[in-house]
């Protein structure tokens, strides 16, 4: 399996969460009140496991989710794991914000789970957003390839087409990309030539062609000309 984590994360109902999250934010809004609001996220995460397991109830730190393809292999970490159950992403941040979201999306559909919560501790009261996810992995497997364009070097067909087989769509892009520059790509280093000498990174698939990885659903045709501008004075062949 490309995706493997220690326990398997059961997809949950709106009401098996809202048991969980009970016993949770009820430990979390106490934490708060007895530590305040200053402290970093590691001190939240080490005693809202350990309230909660004072309580009887299982609390698992840092669950490692780890995913592989080909020569690519990273592994995230989960702040909270409840009742082998429950999905927690702890913050202190002044707020919540969608790459948060994003974050705890991606999560969960590497788990192939349902229900997750991410928790803020900074703000002077506890802040909290459900995050659900109901497609599946069999769903994101589903999709189909607009290739018409496409005159690059085939393996970077090939390895996005088995990389989204394998690991399906709507993961996050710099997952993809890494992903990707892992099993076929290069960072090289080219001078640029915008009047000063200028070095700029770029993930190369073969000589003076490039790659990007995108999820973009409007305004493709401007992506693709700022690309064009970069090209031209990168001296590059192409971006795929």
């Amino acid at each position: 399996m490309p995706v493997h984590c220690p326990i398997e994360i059961p997809r949950l109902t709106s009401d098996q969460f809202a048991t969980i999250d009970y016993g949770v934010m009820g430990a979390s809004f106490a934490l708060h009140n007895d530590f305040g609001c200053k402290w970093n996220e590691a001190t939240y995460q080490v005693e809202l496991a350990r309230t909660l397991e004072k309580a009887g109830t299982a609390a698992i730190r840092e669950l490692p989710i780890t995913v592989t393809f080909g020569q690519f292999s990273k592994t995230y970490q989960i702040d909270l794991l409840v009742s082998e159950a429950g999905v927690y992403e702890l913050k202190t941040v002044n707020a919540i914000n969608n790459s948060h979201i994003g974050q705890v999306l991606n999560y969960l559909r590497l788990l192939n789970a349902t229900r997750a919560k991410i928790v803020n501790f900074r703000p002077f009261s506890v802040e909290s957003k459900f995050v659900n996810c109901n497609d599946t992995l069999e769903e994101r497997r589903k999709f189909d390839i607009d290739s018409g364009e496409y005159n690059g070097p085939a393996v970077l067909r090939q390895v996005v087409d088995g990389m989204l087989r394998d690991l399906g769509t709507k993961l996050s892009v710099s997952l993809y990309n890494e992903c990707v520059l892992a099993n076929i790509g290069t960072l090289i280093s080219i001078p640029t030539t915008i009047g000063a000498i200028v070095n700029q990174t770029f993930q190369m698939v073969e000589d003076s062609e490039a790659f990007t990885i995108t999820s973009i659903e409007s305004q493709a045709c401007h992506h693709r000309e700022h690309l064009r501008k970069m090209a031209s004075k990168a001296m590059l062949k192409a971006f795929h």
